[in-house]
């Protein structure tokens, strides 16, 4: 699930954190993935150099979304998602989009979701008109620029985000002239914290 950065309301991190805070992820993949899947901590996977096991979450706690949410206007979000299975998705975008719709209802947001085909939903991913959006991805060649480089860097169009940080894009660059080991792990577990 990545927030749209670049415009209210998910410009304001607290925003996106309070609707993080809506959604019980291990609750939500329990019911949609029954037993074949793992709540994520972060972006790395589990066994990829520079994941840090302490790196959590938002926690689910409704009444705190519920009350940032109202204190910062947020009744209505437009919602984009796919329609098909996904690699990473097995349950649909449509799915995933209708579970976090109920979450969110629970603290007084109403999510309005546009579906589309992959072929469709990716050229509106591109014209960046949502709030929400659905996206993933399998690395292909186990390293951790893999992920941190194309989900979050200000060039790749798999920053669906929009995410944009600067410090995030020099540790990325640093990240890319360090030998493998310890100290290049450092540079990507600092990338999952930020």
């Amino acid at each position: 699930m990545a927030y749209n950065t670049t415009r209210a309301p998910f410009n304001d991190v607290k925003v996106r954190r309070a609707v993080s805070q809506a959604i019980s992820v291990p609750e939500l993949v329990e019911s949609l993935y029954q037993g074949y899947a793992e709540p994520a901590h972060s972006i790395l996977p589990s066994f990829m150099p520079g994941y840090d096991e302490s790196i959590k979450q938002v926690a689910y706690d409704p009444e705190a979304a519920a009350k940032t949410l109202k204190e910062a206007g947020v009744t209505k979000i437009h919602m984009i998602t796919y329609t098909n299975p996904r690699p990473y998705n097995s349950a649909t975008g449509q799915v995933l989009a209708e579970a976090i719709q109920g979450y969110l209802a629970k603290v007084g947001v109403q999510v309005t979701i546009d579906s589309y085909d992959w072929a469709t939903y990716k050229e509106k991913v591109k014209a960046g008109d949502y709030d929400i959006c659905f996206y993933g991805w399998i690395g292909d060649n186990g390293d951790p620029d893999n992920f941190m480089y194309l989900l979050a860097h200000e060039d790749p169009t798999m920053n669906v985000a929009r995410y944009h940080n600067k410090e995030f894009n020099e540790l990325l660059a640093k990240g890319l002239t360090v030998p493998n080991g310890e100290e290049r792990n450092a540079i990507y577990t600092q990338l999952e914290k930020i």
